[in-house]
């Protein structure tokens, strides 16, 4: 499979750079991991093998050790919890390390995601029939997991440590038709840039508009607390999401993808 490449927007690659590294220390921030230990420019994060973004090696700074010696250290340290070594990598990496992982077995799975921005300054939006919170709570975490149809625990559990953990403002949100809900999704706030995070829509009510009655809530109250940008990591492949984000008014700012060795689906 050929590594994703963006068609650079900007006026040069030092501007592309640091857009890439901002975004992704925000999105690090908006999801931390439990467990973050730093290498040679890299970062390893760590997290029971809960999600891939807070389960990967992100090669975000500038490095002197050799490739291939570091990449039998991080295979070790995540061997030591029994995670697969994942790469989360953008266009701003160095190409060297994706060419040797591929060479090394290191396949690109099936999640690759774009990074969405929008400026939220020139914008209105509306709060629906939504309900909005600053504390996680159980309710809106078993929505959550009830609408993505997931009944792991342990899961459940890291979810709820990960939101703990994190440190910048969040707000939780529930869509609610005749007392059911049937979407729900949060909002990270930090330095005026809302990140989404876990939208997601009862499957058996797609289509209806609920989707965007989540997120344009969560994007009206990012606003009241002064955010100015908003961003969100959407798959790829996931068309219905990308339509979506974009008909409100994000656009692609850069692609991201996973290599790993032995596919793992956590």
């Amino acid at each position: 499979m050929r590594t994703p490449r963006l068609t650079l927007l900007f006026s040069g690659v030092s501007e592309m750079t640091e857009k890439i590294l901002l975004y992704e220390e925000l999105s690090m921030n908006a999801h931390p991991a439990l467990q973050t230990q730093f290498y040679d420019g890299w970062v390893l994060r760590f997290a029971n093998g809960y999600t891939k973004r807070a389960n990967s090696i992100n090669p975000l700074y500038s490095s002197g050790v050799d490739l291939k010696t570091k990449i039998i250290e991080c295979e070790k340290r995540y061997a030591m919890y029994n995670l697969p070594a994942v790469y989360k990598l953008t266009v701003a990496a160095d190409p060297n390390l994706d060419r040797l992982l591929a060479e090394q077995g290191y396949d690109i799975t099936e999640d690759s995601a774009y990074v969405m921005g929008m400026d939220l300054q020139s914008k209105n939006f509306s709060a629906g029939d939504c309900e909005l919170t600053r504390q996680i709570g159980d309710a809106w975490l078993n929505s959550y997991f009830e609408l993505s149809e997931c009944t792991d625990k342990a899961k459940m559990a890291t979810a709820r440590l990960i939101f703990e953990n994190t440190k910048n403002a969040l707000i939780f949100g529930r869509v609610f038709k005749s007392g059911i809900p049937v979407a729900c999704g949060a909002v990270v706030i930090e330095r005026g840039f809302a990140g989404f995070l876990n939208i997601v829509v009862d499957k058996k009510h797609r289509g209806k508009g609920y989707g965007t009655e989540i997120c344009e809530s969560l994007l009206s109250v990012s606003k009241d607390l002064g955010a100015h940008t908003a961003y969100l990591q959407v798959i790829q492949n996931n068309n219905v999401a990308v339509n979506l984000y974009s008909k409100i008014g994000y656009k692609t700012i850069y692609p991201y993808w996973y290599r790993v060795k032995n596919f793992c689906s956590r």
